[in-house]
């Protein structure tokens, strides 16, 4: 494998299309500063997938473009093409999904293509692929974007200037064990998008765990609803059974019970219609008799009564006159007032008499007016206003008054005994109307009997019809239960079947009750747990417990990949190293020979050098921290040990810039007769070389041709005739650069 060719279009000072080919072991670049010969250089570095453009001196990928010049416009593309001879098919690619893309021809052409925004493409054979791919590609013939097969003016000693570490990967590189480090890179890239997915997995596990286990409680209840279903379900065909016996039997005794009042009933009515209707308004004549003799004793009574009170007024008039005819025997020499006449008298005492007959219920306040207008009648004779008259004998009207009161007193004895007399006639007519009414009684008894049968029956009718009325609510109730269950249960569920008798017999209203009422606490513990099926609870629940499931198998496939890419990190590791201790011990064996080459003697090897240091992690917060002393990362690097002749120089520091570089050449050397690299680029790192370094340079030049290409960017006549071809590099009229060719015999006449 070698390579054939590179062409240039519109890279840099390159606007033109610009073609070298390479066919001979040593090819130099020449030309005066400024002409662009370092851009052939850069353009191999950008068409291998270098990043850093400031490597290729610009600042954007803009920058790599050519700019444009009075003749020639301004180009929108810059594109690179490197074609190598793959006759022995050394090019292979693996592709990440364990597929190869297909490099199986006799030249293999990486093609890398910037625009000016910046955009990059790169081709394989014209097929469009990533920059890993090229890197891949490359590295599988030890060759790397920026590795030891390109060594620019200034950067002779960068084998030197590294730092222990980045000497190593320089090395590794090198050697051909790039390849080990993009599978380390990439299986550590792996490992962690693997340990990105763990995180991302645990943290939407422990994200969708509280859900989870309210979703477990809720379809826990579910499941004792449906256990609660099932059970309702159950009473319910027991209930609806058993109230279809119990109103057909209470229907049957209810028809039987209707058919005996009502046969009852007809017997008793036709009775009633057939005696007619009972006057119980009928009156008799002793009744009209018994009370006009009453009438007659209340007449004669009111008669006595007024009798009475005319005696009243005699026995007053009686006594107020004997008082005074008293008083005027007891006191004869006192001086004896004018005294009252009978018609004085009579006429206060008739006034007493009218006033006693308007007394109301307020006697006792009449009485007491009554009291003091006698006291004052008597006491203050002088003072009233009757007229009084001089003191007379009252024997006479004392006397006629006292025959007065016995005819009245008699009367009243008749009248009296025309009350006894009508009394006992009343006790007559009340017997006899006694005796009337008790035959009216026997003879309607039969009748009275049949009439509160009838009240009874009519009782009994009623408490019938409320009973079937009863029947009639039971049965819209069952339904609305029914109905109610099958949008509860549905009607599968309560389909039940009928009970004939037997022993359920003793089914009673009662006990119906209480079943129906142990049915509502099972349909109120029903509705507390969300009464519906919950299907869609159970489809979430379930949805979210595969969920789980699969982020635990992800979990765990996820393991078994960190495990197993922790393997292979480890493996490759392990292989990188043994592959790298095999190279440095044939490295130190070149490197040491062709140290005393150039310098006549001395000692130069490669010492494997620890590098200690602590991991960092990341906490959930995002901050770094250390981890502890025990799980310190042990990374090895290389130091350079170099001992010049008749010198006690050691350190690297202290090498003159002459030293200096023919030491890196020297260690250069010995990497490619380790392994060889298809092509080395030699930017004017002999530009600091005397003569005599010169021709040592050149004769190490021509014995490394002999396993790389080489491609030698030089001033240095010694150099340019050691090589086959020469492409001489200028700057035209038109501003961009222009190249020719010499072949060997020409090249030799042009150096001299």
């Amino acid at each position: 494998m070698h390579l054939k060719r590179l062409e240039l279009n519109g890279f840099k000072s390159f606007a033109k299309k610009s073609e070298f080919i390479f066919d001979v072991p040593i090819i130099a670049i020449v030309g005066p500063n400024g002409s662009g010969k370092s851009n052939v250089v850069e353009s191999i570095r950008f068409v291998l997938g270098e990043q850093s453009v400031k490597s290729m001196r610009g600042k954007t990928g803009s920058d790599l473009i050519f700019k444009g010049s009075r003749e020639i416009s301004k180009m929108s593309r810059a594109a690179v093409s490197i074609v190598f001879d793959n006759t022995d098919r050394v090019f292979h690619l693996e592709q990440a999904n364990n597929t190869k893309l297909s490099v199986d021809f006799d030249e293999v052409v990486i093609t890398r293509e910037v625009y000016a925004d910046g955009a990059n493409k790169y081709l394989i054979n014209g097929h469009e692929v990533r920059m890993k791919d090229v890197h891949e590609l490359i590295a599988s013939v030890n060759i790397g974007a920026s590795g030891h097969h390109i060594i620019s003016q200034g950067e002779a000693d960068r084998y030197l200037n590294a730092n222990i570490k980045d000497r190593r990967e320089l090395i590794e590189e090198a050697l051909g064990l790039k390849l080990y480090q993009y599978r380390i890179k990439e299986s550590q890239r792996k490992l962690k998008k693997a340990e990105e997915n763990m995180r991302e997995s645990e943290l939407l596990r422990r994200e969708i765990a509280p859900h989870l286990r309210f979703l477990k409680r809720q379809v826990d209840k579910i499941e004792k609803a449906k256990h609660l279903r099932e059970e309702l379900a159950g009473e319910y065909r027991k209930y609806f059974a058993q109230e279809d016996y119990l109103r057909q039997v209470l229907t049957k005794k209810l028809d039987q019970d209707r058919d005996e009042v009502q046969s009852e009933y007809s017997r008793v009515r036709s009775f009633l219609d057939e005696y007619g209707d009972v006057d119980e308004t009928a009156s008799f004549q002793e009744e009209f008799d018994i009370k006009e003799a009453q009438e007659q004793i209340e007449n004669i009574n009111t008669k006595i009564t007024h009798k009475r009170q005319e005696l009243g007024r005699i026995e007053g008039m009686m006594t107020m006159l004997q008082k005074q005819q008293d008083k005027a025997v007891v006191e004869p020499e006192k001086k004896q007032h004018p005294g009252f006449s009978y018609s004085a008298i009579s006429e206060f005492l008739n006034s007493i008499i009218t006033q006693l007959d308007l007394m109301g219920t307020n006697g006792q306040v009449s009485l007491g007016q009554i009291k003091q207008r006698i006291d004052d009648f008597l006491k203050k004779p002088g003072e009233s206003t009757l007229q009084s008259a001089p003191s007379v004998d009252n024997s006479v009207e004392i006397k006629a008054l006292e025959e007065n009161k016995e005819t009245i007193n008699r009367q009243v004895e008749e009248l009296q005994g025309i009350i006894v007399a009508t009394q006992n006639s009343i006790v007559e007519l009340q017997n006899t109307l006694t005796e009337k009414r008790k035959q009216e009684q026997e003879s309607q008894r039969q009748y009275y009997e049949y009439l509160a049968k009838k009240k009874e029956l009519d009782g009994r009718r009623e408490m019938i019809t409320a009973r079937d009325e009863s029947l009639g609510m039971r049965a819209n109730a069952r339904n609305e239960e029914y109905q109610e269950a099958k949008v509860l249960l549905g009607v599968e569920a309560i389909e039940y079947q009928s009970i004939l008798g037997g022993d359920d017999a003793d089914v009673t209203a009662q006990s119906q009750e209480q079943f129906r009422r142990q049915i509502e606490r099972i349909k109120i513990r029903l509705e507390d747990m969300g009464g519906g099926s919950g299907i869609e609870t159970i489809n979430e629940y379930n949805e979210t417990l595969e969920r789980d499931q699969f982020l635990e198998g992800e979990i765990k496939d996820i393991e078994s990949t960190i495990e197993s890419l922790e393997n292979m990190i480890s493996d490759l590791k392990e292989r990188l190293n043994t592959e790298f201790d095999k190279g440095v011990q044939k490295i130190n064996t070149e490197f040491d020979r062709f140290f005393k080459l150039m310098f006549g003697g001395g000692q130069a090897k490669l010492e494997s050098a620890l590098i200690k240091k602590r991991r960092k992690k990341s906490t959930e917060e995002g901050q770094l921290e250390l981890l502890p002393e025990e799980e310190e990362v042990q990374e090895y690097g290389i130091d350079i040990k170099v001992q010049l002749p008749r010198k006690k120089v050691s350190d690297l520091d202290m090498l003159s810039g002459g030293e200096r570089s023919l030491t890196s050449i020297a260690l250069l050397f010995a990497l490619s007769q380790v392994n060889p690299p298809p092509f080395l680029v030699l930017d004017e790192t002999d530009a600091a070389l005397d003569e005599a370094n010169s021709q040592r340079y050149g004769d190490m030049v021509e014995q490394l041709s002999k396993y790389s290409q080489l491609i030698v960017v030089t001033h240095n006549r010694e150099t340019m005739s050691r090589a086959q071809t020469l492409f001489g590099v200028t700057l035209g009229r038109d501003d961009c650069s222009t190249t020719l060719s010499l072949r060997l015999e020409d090249a030799t006449q042009y150096a001299k």
